[in-house]
């Protein structure tokens, strides 16, 4: 996903008003739960109401919206983000990314080298904007995800690219949401993505695929807690 720093203004084509409602959703400024009016929607953006229709047809198809009652105009919603859904998604993530580590082991060494030295650089970036106060989520997004993308454009095959695309709207709005909830203290992804590095810098596609699932497995774990602890304290402050 293409974080805009401004997702308000620019062209109005169809796919950019797409783009600009999906990174509303993602990074929350359209919060889980909320309703959406397509008419609410195309005057927030400067739109017309059909390439906005047209979007909230597409993000229901992605489960970033979901419907809200019935009738002959059924109405949408943002789809709620909970600890369930979110180890769902960072598991079926990390079996396919692991899978597709297992095909480390034939790369030549040349270019394994080449891939080492990229997550490597990869994960200074990433280190680097996690520095930096304040914290710019976007950004951090950004260069995490450049970790994982480096890891799948060298290895993985078209079928699996077309899985991992249909988690991508939806893991992408937990991966946005990892940030401000677990931050600013990332050690543990460190650690994760080091033992990964380690692994693709030996060959090792069976070490590989272990780290990168026990990444996700464990990154899903720490954000549904984070996530199931939000939920009580809300439930507590509501007045009896």
């Amino acid at each position: 996903m293409a974080v805009r720093p401004d997702p308000l203004h620019g062209p109005t084509a169809p796919a950019d008003v797409l783009d600009r409602i999906r990174h509303l959703i993602v990074i929350g400024e359209l919060a889980p739960g909320v309703r959406i009016a397509e008419a609410e929607l195309a005057a927030r953006l400067g739109v017309s109401r059909t390439p906005a229709r047209e979007a909230m047809r597409r993000l229901l198809a992605e489960g970033l919206l979901v419907p809200d009652g019935g009738g002959e105009r059924p109405r949408l919603r943002v789809a709620p983000v909970g600890p369930d859904d979110v180890r769902q998604l960072y598991e079926a993530a990390g079996a396919l990314e692991g899978v597709v580590m297992r095909g480390l082991t034939d790369l030549p060494p040349a270019e394994r080298r080449v891939l080492a030295k990229a997550l490597r650089d990869r994960e200074r970036a990433f280190r680097r904007a996690a520095r930096r106060r304040p914290l710019d989520y976007d950004v951090l997004f950004l260069r995490h995800d450049a970790f994982h993308r480096t890891m799948m454009d060298t290895l993985a095959g078209p079928a699996t690219r077309v899985l991992l695309e249909t988690l991508r709207p939806r893991l992408d709005r937990y991966e946005w949401l990892y940030a401000p909830i677990i931050g600013p203290d990332f050690t543990d992804t460190y650690a994760e993505h080091a033992a990964i590095i380690r692994a693709v810098t030996a060959g090792d596609g069976p070490a590989a695929e272990r780290a990168v699932r026990r990444n996700w497995f464990r990154g899903g774990d720490r954000l549904a807690v984070a996530l199931s602890h939000q939920a009580a304290q809300r439930l507590r402050a509501i007045p009896a």
